[in-house]
């Protein structure tokens, strides 16, 4: 059977099947990075208000995709700038991208990008940013398939809290 997809504007009756999708994200992070995406207890309602006050931004947007009344994924992306020392300031930025465990691999996905890209396109952005997890191939490999390509190395180290800065 083949279910009709679509994509529209997130709204605020979304907020519970939002924050089931992003606890989802969260988990599949934390499994693959516990030191790096371990969250605070209130995790969940400081998202849940952040993403409100996203949906409410003029240049921010928040779109879902669903099926049969069933949510099936969500994508936020944002206008961004570079400072101003740039030719090519404004851009693009996909801050997060989930579709649920059991429509990953359908196109889910690959719609909400070509949403929010065309969102991006009405508003002039030349070019699209996004950051993605070194430890996690599976969003890796997605985002080359859907034309991106490496463009800054962002790095991290640890500090050592007890003094010992040979590390």
């Amino acid at each position: 059977m083949t279910e009709t997809i679509n994509i529209r504007r997130a709204a605020p009756a979304d907020r519970a099947a939002l924050g089931r999708l992003w606890q989802e994200l969260m988990e599949f992070h934390y499994r693959l990075a516990p030191d790096i995406f371990g969250l605070a207890e209130d995790a969940l309602s400081c998202w849940l208000e952040w993403i409100a006050q996203a949906m409410e931004d003029d240049n921010r947007i928040v779109l879902v995709a669903e099926a049969e009344g069933t949510l099936l994924g969500y994508i936020h992306g944002c206008l961004d700038e570079r400072p101003p020392v740039y030719r090519d300031r404004r851009h693009g930025t996909i801050c997060e991208i989930c579709v649920g465990e059991d429509w990953r691999r359908r196109g889910v996905g690959g719609k909400l990008v070509a949403a929010l890209f065309e969102w991006f396109g009405e508003r002039g952005l030349p070019e699209v940013h996004i950051g993605a997890a070194a430890c996690n191939p599976v969003a890796n490999a997605f985002w080359r398939a859907m034309g991106f390509s490496p463009h800054m190395v962002q790095m991290r180290r640890v500090v050592d809290l007890a003094g010992d800065s040979t590390n």
